[in-house]
């Protein structure tokens, strides 16, 4: 017949609550999952908090902690949560877990999903059979809540016991404000130190100090302050040592202590209160130093002289002369410069070519002039600088090795500048302070003038009380386009060429003045003393000549008396010898 060979139809209505079955299954046995996964985590980053503030855990003890937390969690995570949601029960194992909840269905329920299936009755049975008993089926399965079979009992504990659990942990967190903060991060490896009661804190706790310098240990408390606390120190192959921390007085929270005359490596701790400081180590390496210096003086192009080699005992140098120097450090260098001595912030040296523009030393004042590593092995220095005309009396050389380590105490190498002396110059004529002129006159002015090195200008200075509102007036000298280093001039004044002529009465003050030839911190310029000439008429001047005449007359009646007043004395003496 047909209605033997067409295919029973599945129902819907028991798929529909077979699959609601399947949700509510898988969801409360992820969600189980999820409650223990959360449950378990919070204790043991409770446990692994409390045993870090107990023990005070190393790195590598919280790393080991960690993992295992981490594997734990994953643990449960695939086995209680991942599994049921990618791994769902069949229909099968959902009917019979139905039927053995409501026993009434006695084996129908199975059987109504199982034989819906194609190909499942076989040839020559009876399909009306299979269609009354799933309409059977679905009559007894309607008034019954398939959702209720699924157990929530232990969600509803797992998932209070982990609400309770976070809640205790967020309160806690809360609650511990700072300290648990800090735990937590150590527990996923941060390095902050264990929260104590007293909190300490050390700013730049390693170290690098030169041998035999003295190293000042710091720390600063925070929390309860205690009013004592010792430092643990500890060389390599060693025992450990002890020291008592000294208390600042006006800065309570402030411990310290020094520790003098520093020549191994070593580490320290802190311990203040129920705090301990992370160790910190303070290296001991030696200072560097100047092993040998080189100076050379190369002097002014205005001079005409040779460079020179100096000793650094005898650095008397000529202002103006460039020194270069080269130094061979004691150890490898990374950065060098000159220190200068007494130049109170006036010398301002330009930058070398080649040399770097900015050079980081630490402590190092205004006044230097950086040093040209030029060694690949930072084993070798050079460098320039000029000799200002005053105000410097030294130099050192400062160092900054590889290490960051920083030279002290450096020798000061002594330098005495000499200026270049200015011109001397002198007037030889007239030798008298204030010489008698008419207005017609030729005053002859004589002058001799010497310099270190060489005269490139002279002129003569004066000025008149009646003209120009006594203005100062120049008059170049002609030196015949010669340098010289000495000179003797006359120069033929014609008074006579004022134009206007000066009146009688006019008073002229007049002197000599010299240039050198220093283009490098001069040029120095000499000047004689100052004489006067008078314009007077040339009746004063005959009675001043003769004046004069007078007393050149009566100083030579002077010296012809003298003269024979000795030939007297020597007749005299003469005769007494030869009557004895």
């Amino acid at each position: 017949m047909p209605s033997l060979e067409k295919a029973n139809q599945p129902s819907a209505y028991i798929a529909a609550k077979i699959a609601a079955l399947r949700r509510k299954q898988v969801a409360t046995a992820a969600l189980t999952g999820m409650a223990m996964a959360v449950g378990v985590e919070v204790e043991l980053l409770a446990l692994a908090m409390f045993f870090d503030w107990w023990l005070d855990l190393p790195w590598g003890a919280r790393l080991v902690l960690l993992a295992a937390q981490l594997g734990v969690f994953t643990y449960i995570f695939l086995r209680f949560v991942a599994h049921p949601l990618l791994h769902h029960p069949d229909e099968d194992d959902l009917a019979l877990m139905v039927e053995k909840a409501r026993s009434a269905f006695r084996s129908r329920l199975i059987a109504a999903v199982q034989l819906t299936r194609p190909g499942a009755i076989p040839a020559g049975t009876s399909a009306a059979m299979v269609d009354a008993m799933v309409q059977e089926t679905e009559a007894m399965a309607a008034p019954m809540d398939f959702n209720a079979i699924v157990s929530t009992d232990k969600l509803k504990k797992l998932g209070a016991v982990a609400g309770t659990v976070t809640l205790l942990g967020i309160f806690g967190l809360i609650a511990g404000g700072a300290v648990s903060m800090d735990l937590l991060r150590r527990v996923f490896l941060s390095n902050v130190p264990v929260p104590r009661k007293t909190r300490i804190s050390v700013v730049d706790g390693n170290k690098v100090v030169g041998r035999g310098d003295t190293v000042r240990l710091e720390a600063w408390a925070g929390g309860v302050i205690p009013s004592s606390g010792k430092l643990e120190v500890k060389y390599r192959g060693r025992r450990t040592l002890e020291y008592n921390l000294e208390q600042d007085r006006e800065i309570r929270r402030r411990f310290g202590r020094s520790i003098e005359n520093i020549q191994d490596s070593f580490t320290y701790t802190f311990f203040l209160n129920d705090s301990e400081s992370p160790a910190y180590e303070v290296k001991a390496i030696s200072r560097p130093t100047i092993s040998t210096i080189q100076c050379d003086q190369e002097y002014p192009a205005y001079t005409r002289l040779k460079p020179v080699k100096r000793l650094l005992g005898d650095l008397s140098l000529l202002a103006g002369s460039r020194i270069s120097l080269t130094a061979v450090p004691t150890k490898q260098v990374q950065a060098a410069a000159l220190k200068f001595v007494g130049a109170s912030g006036s010398l301002r040296m330009p930058m070398i070519a080649g040399f770097p523009s900015l050079l980081v030393l630490r402590n190092i004042p205004v006044e230097m002039v950086p040093l040209k590593v030029s060694d690949d092995k930072g084993l070798e220095l050079s460098g320039s600088f000029i000799v200002p005309a005053k105000g410097l009396a030294g130099f050192s050389v400062v160092l900054l090795d590889t290490e960051g380590m920083e030279s002290r105490d450096s020798a000061v190498y002594r330098i005495d500048c000499i200026p270049d002396k200015a011109p001397s110059i002198r007037i030889t004529y007239p030798d008298r302070k204030e010489e008698l002129i008419t207005r017609q006159a030729i005053m002859p002015v004589a002058f001799e003038a010497s310099d270190d090195f060489a005269i490139t200008k002279v002129r003569l200075r004066y000025k008149v009380d009646t003209a120009d509102d006594g203005g100062e007036k120049t008059v170049e000298l002609d030196l015949e386009e010669q340098n010289p280093q000495r000179l003797k001039r006359r120069h033929e004044w014609k008074i006579g060429a004022f134009n206007p002529l000066l009146p009688e009465g006019s008073k002229i003050e007049y002197w000599i003045e010299a240039q050198d030839n220093n283009d490098v911190t001069g040029p120095g310029v000499g000047t004689s003393e100052h004489q006067f000439a008078r314009v007077v008429s040339e009746s004063e001047k005959r009675a001043d000549l003769l004046n004069r005449a007078g007393d050149y007359l009566g100083s030579i009646s002077d010296v012809a008396s003298d003269e024979q007043k000795l030939n007297d004395k020597l007749g005299t003496i003469i005769r007494e010898k030869w009557a004895r």
